[in-house]
């Protein structure tokens, strides 16, 4: 498949040189589905590796790689997952952009790659969707059964447990940790890798028959990531890798801090790079909460319950087949068939809905209405 780099716009310096490379240095294997594939960079007419102020540039990866010690026997990364925002692609394939953060092995020079990662979804509708999944390519990615939303913090680490040598057949144990929403999933594989190289990448993927461009996700993070073990000392004009994609979107590194941690920026279509300085996790907002419960649950025809909500980090509530406003409150209805009543609260961390029911009862035949209560005054009242 040849990426179309006649799209490419970006700083004059940058472009220019892009516009030059022959599309087959960018060829990649197509396959059904999902594929985050190994490293392609841009080269020189004379074959030589293309770079953008002494850092390499490539179609679709953006981070760091490391090539100095191998063989690479385990890498680890944590990082915060972004938020995403369509930017506005004409008939982008799939009808979406697609950004994936991961952590892998091998990819950097040569044809295998293990990894596994979360991905950020932006499609043309304006939804958005995000999950996590591993890979090992040529194979497509595989998702994994566990919920992934802004703001989470991921740690994921690949581990060579048996038989580690380039010329075997390696086990591998595949973890990956949210810490926010407390789930852990680990898997072993059985994989030869190069374990020539680990990375820590932001990539656009491939969908079916076409590489997707890539949504604004403003600034990830990774912080802190390991080779071996160790500390991999990250150099940018050593290790770091811009993405410039054919759709004009690029992706920057910032300079690394303490050698273990460093960020990447979004960069607009036809805009030069993202400055980019290495960020911090940020706190997410406290999840919004709703509650809403009737009194009584059941009644007779004509007579009424109370419908009483509350709720936490809300901003604003909004009741269905009742009046509902503010964080918490309550209404009296008086419904003449049994009817289920919910209220949406909304805030900062989302929106959340409840429910509640009234259930009606119709009187037996011939059973005369409830009597309206008595209003009277006076010391003979009765």
């Amino acid at each position: 498949m040849k990426t179309k780099l006649t799209h490419v716009l970006c700083a004059a310096g940058l472009a220019a040189v892009v516009a030059s490379v022959p599309a087959a240095a960018q060829t990649t294997p197509a396959s059904e589905g999902r594929t985050h594939a190994p490293m392609k960079p841009y080269r020189n007419p004379d074959g030589s590796i293309y770079r953008f102020h002494n850092t390499i540039v490539s179609s679709f990866w953006s981070g760091y790689a490391v090539t100095a010690s191998p063989p690479y026997s385990s890498a680890s990364a944590t990082w915060q997952v972004p938020s995403v925002s369509y930017d506005g692609v004409s008939n982008p394939p799939a009808g979406e952009e697609a950004a994936v953060n991961w952590v892998g092995i091998g990819g950097d020079g040569d044809s295998t790659l293990i990894q596994l990662g979360t991905g950020e979804t932006a499609f043309t509708t304006g939804t958005t969707s995000y999950g996590a999944w591993y890979e090992l390519y040529p194979a497509g990615a595989v998702g994994l059964p566990h919920p992934v939303k802004p703001g989470d913090i991921i740690t994921a680490s690949l581990q060579c447990t048996a038989a580690c040598s380039p010329s075997s057949v390696q086990t591998w144990q595949l973890t990956m940790t949210d810490a926010t929403a407390g789930w852990t999933w680990t898997q072993s594989f059985q994989y030869q890798s190069s374990m020539a190289s680990a990375e820590w990448i932001v990539e656009t993927p491939e969908v079916g028959s076409g590489f997707v461009p890539l949504p604004d996700y403003a600034q990830a993070t990774f912080d802190p990531v390991e080779a071996n073990g160790q500390n991999p000392n990250l150099s940018l004009s050593a290790n770091g890798i811009i993405m410039q994609s054919a759709y004009g979107e690029s992706s920057n590194p910032s300079s690394p801090v303490n050698g273990d941690s460093f960020s990447t920026c979004w960069g607009a279509i036809g805009a030069a790079l993202t400055p980019c300085t290495a960020g911090s996790f940020t706190t997410p907002p406290a999840p919004t909460t709703a509650s809403l419960s009737a009194d009584p649950r059941s009644i007779s025809l004509g007579q009424s319950s109370t419908l009483t909500w509350s709720s936490t980090d809300t901003t604003s509530s909004t009741g269905s087949d009742f009046a509902a406003s503010g964080t918490s409150g309550s209404a009296v209805v008086d419904p003449a068939v049994t009817t289920s009543y919910s209220v949406t609260c909304t805030g900062n961390g989302g929106s959340a809905t409840a429910m509640a029911t009234v259930t009606v009862s119709s009187p037996a035949p011939g059973t005369p209405p409830p009597s309206p209560p008595k209003s009277c005054h006076g010391r003979h009242c009765r």
